[in-house]
């Protein structure tokens, strides 16, 4: 399946996509990015597998795919790629048709929008079979320019689900 975009409705409440966007939306001021002190990966431990951090280099111009690099890449993002994207540059080893789907969505959250969310096939060889849901998030570590984008990528079936009784409102795997 090609790239598509969806939007939050399109996407199950349980898969990670849509939790972490409930997140994402109550620390949203109007109109910029999240800071990246508010996220709390304690708060976020069943989210972390699922993030592909993109962070542009200091002084770099967000417009040119050679200013990010991937600064982390979770467990469940490195098992569906077959490989680790940590401490790459953005768009190494993707397709250059992959690289300016993903740019064009930076250079709208650049502009402001956000998040994103889209469906497609991993633009992997060997595991273009594998359908994906994805949030592109945009967060600032240093002031009020986009310099940092949490994608959230997980399988369509994956879900996450609510604990039975948790006071803390922790989240649990679910199946898939």
């Amino acid at each position: 399946m090609p790239y598509r975009r969806l939007g939050l409705p399109d996407i199950p409440a349980s898969h990670p996509v849509a939790i972490f966007s409930a997140f994402w939306h109550s620390a949203a001021a109007e109109g910029s990015p999240v800071p990246w002190s508010l996220f709390d990966p304690a708060e976020h431990k069943d989210i972390l597998p699922w993030m592909l951090l993109l962070k542009r280099l200091p002084g770099a111009d967000p417009a040119l795919s050679q200013s990010w690099r991937y600064s982390v890449c979770g467990t469940g993002c490195t098992q569906l790629f077959g490989k680790t994207f940590q401490d790459k540059a953005f768009g190494e080893d993707l397709p250059p048709a992959a690289v300016a789907e993903r740019q064009a969505e930076i250079d709208e959250l650049v502009a402001g929008a956000g998040p994103l969310y889209s469906h497609t096939n991993l633009p992997i060889e060997g595991r273009e079979f594998v359908e994906v849901t994805r949030g592109a998030f945009p967060f600032t570590a240093n002031g009020p320019v986009l310099d940092c984008v949490l994608f959230i990528i997980a399988r369509d079936d994956k879900e996450l689900v609510q604990a039975d009784s948790d006071a803390t409102g922790d989240l649990q795997a679910g199946p898939g």
